[in-house]
């Protein structure tokens, strides 16, 4: 599949790049500039400013198999998830504005936007969101930084119209757990 390069040449202050490869077709037609817009609101939210105020991001459109190698090889873990994110640690990169990688998989999100009861397209936004956080160093190991990344994720789907994905109440029927 060919790559897309998105480059957002109208913000004033930030300049993003973003390479989007995809490697399974069961993808849709995704709104290239919704995904440039995303990106661009997280790292505003964020305050993200290092030296440069050019970005690269790469995103990869890939399948429940393909991310289920990387989840296995990367973080142990045989099975399926909807998203990963890797930042990159070249220093050199990290300095020309290079924030890393995000994997997404097309059955996985597909599944719990259905199990959710969301659209495709705001569980989409939401993840792209959540990878882009972890690229510039958010994280949900502990409560304390779970509760301060999801605040920000809920922040930024705000913007575009997006419900909080972590208010469970509506769909306690599907996510008794979660109640």
């Amino acid at each position: 599949m060919p790559t897309t390069i998105i480059t957002n040449k109208e913000s004033l202050m930030m300049h993003i790049d973003c390479a989007i490869a995809q490697e399974s077709d069961q993808w849709p037609e995704l709104d290239f500039k919704h995904i440039e817009k995303t990106i661009t609101a997280t790292l505003k939210a964020a305050e993200f400013e290092e030296e440069s105020s050019e970005y690269e991001i790469s995103l990869l459109l890939t399948d429940d198999i393909g991310i289920q190698a990387l989840n296995r090889e990367y973080r142990d873990k045989d099975k399926p998830t909807n998203v990963l994110s890797f930042p990159q640690d070249d220093p050199f990169a990290a300095q020309a504005g290079i924030l890393g990688d995000i994997i997404l998989a097309y059955e996985t999100i597909k599944r719990e936007a259905i199990d959710h009861k969301k659209s495709f397209d705001d569980h989409l936004t939401h993840l792209i969101i959540h990878g882009t956080l972890h690229l510039i160093g958010y994280d949900h190991i502990t409560e304390n930084e779970a509760q301060i990344m999801e605040a920000l994720e809920v922040k930024i789907l705000s913007q575009f119209g997006i419900k909080n994905p972590y208010d469970f109440s509506e769909n306690c029927e599907k996510l008794t757990e979660a109640c």
